[in-house]
């Protein structure tokens, strides 16, 4: 039996296919890590809700287990105005706590009294 040589498509015609293949993995992937960014970013969300809810409650354990507060997200969460009593129901911080970060934001030009005790508002969006 005569066996028949494989046959083999042109040079040019392989790379473009190739380059092809290599563009739609490359798009799949974005798409992918971008679902999964989403996905990452929802489970933060409960997992901080729930750690907030926790400290409310005045669990003490979950308080240590939550770790570092993430204060410029807070600030990017808080409205115009706000008051200090709004830092500690998004955290579950300690007033002391609250009350030192209201003192650097000060600070640092972030946000201003308004008059009123505890209310603030936001010089600069950051």
């Amino acid at each position: 039996m005569k066996r028949t040589p494989p046959i083999t498509p042109e040079p040019g015609l392989v790379f473009e296919k190739l380059s092809r293949i290599k563009s739609q993995e490359r798009k799949l992937r974005d798409e992918k890590i971008g679902l999964l960014r989403v996905e990452l970013a929802k489970a933060r969300e409960l997992v901080q809700s729930l750690e907030r809810e926790l400290r409310l409650l005045g669990d003490h354990e979950a308080a240590q287990s939550a770790g570092r507060i993430a204060w410029d997200e807070v600030y990017q969460r808080l409205g115009v105005r706000f008051a200090a009593r709004d830092m500690r129901e998004l955290t579950g911080a300690s007033p002391n706590l609250v009350a030192s970060i209201v003192f650097r934001w000060k600070r640092q030009g972030r946000i201003a009294p308004t008059g009123r005790r505890g209310i603030y508002r936001k010089v600069r969006e950051s």
